[in-house]
């Protein structure tokens, strides 16, 4: 696997590693809150704020805009239709921004946390409320987050596999395409066997209690503030 592969943790040690994950997810969820509601000034302020805090954690922006070309296109492809629209290129500009300002912060929250203190920090918090069945919510979440960097391997492979036999997708676009959909699709399956296996060899249990993360003092600073954003933001709509 890539060392650096998108939505993916990486090992690193700065001042997001160290936070409570419950803490980083109740961020971006603000974060996202806060960009996709903003005036195209804000927006464009708020993505420079995730790309200045990509660059303090040093997250290898170069490597992950090879991984992530698919979100970099889907931007463009969003500017271009709402500038046709339009005709604005400011507020078609803000969309692809807010977007983009997404997937960043969410590459982050992936890139400083681990899918096991997710699943432990997230299943604890919400067992006050669901019991037993908030850690097999937590669980799943856990084992989606660590497929993601499997499936984006898997199609990466298959993809240089068949560059490297010469095959040619301006060819036979549409028969490519669903091959190597297939083929994806075939080895994921293979693997996530593998996983359950293992998973199951260990006898892992997704109802089991399990141990959250500690928080510190700035964990819960944060957490009181993106409440009082969200809280502000909802009171905000229903007024309107």
């Amino acid at each position: 696997m890539a060392e650096a592969l998108i939505f993916h943790y990486r090992e690193a040690e700065n001042f997001l590693v160290r936070m409570n994950p419950n803490a980083k997810l109740l961020a971006l969820l603000a974060y996202s809150v806060l960009v996709s509601s903003a005036q195209p000034l804000a927006v464009f302020l708020l993505f420079l704020f995730a790309v200045v805090i990509s660059i303090t954690i040093k997250l290898p922006i170069k490597e992950y805009i090879k991984e992530g070309i698919f979100f970099v296109v889907l931007a463009a492809v969003m500017f271009a239709v709402s500038f046709i629209s339009s005709g604005e290129c400011i507020p078609a500009a803000a969309g692809a921004a807010s977007f983009l300002s997404v997937v960043l912060a969410s590459i982050i929250l992936t890139d400083t946390t681990m899918p096991d203190g997710l699943s432990r920090s997230l299943g604890s918090a919400l067992s006050h409320i669901f019991g037993k069945n908030a850690y097999v919510l937590a669980s799943i979440i856990e084992i989606t987050l660590s497929m993601i960097p499997m499936i984006i391997d898997s199609a990466r492979g298959m993809l240089e596999a068949r560059k490297a036999r010469g095959e040619s997708f301006r060819a036979h676009p549409f028969r490519s395409v669903s091959g190597l959909a297939a083929s994806i699709l075939s080895d994921l399956l293979d693997k996530a066997e593998v996983y359950t296996d293992a998973l199951m060899s260990r006898g892992y249990d997704a109802s089991a209690r399990r141990v959250s993360p500690a928080y510190r003092r700035n964990d819960w600073i944060i957490i009181a503030a993106c409440a009082a954003i969200l809280a502000g933001m909802l009171i905000r709509r229903i007024l309107r």
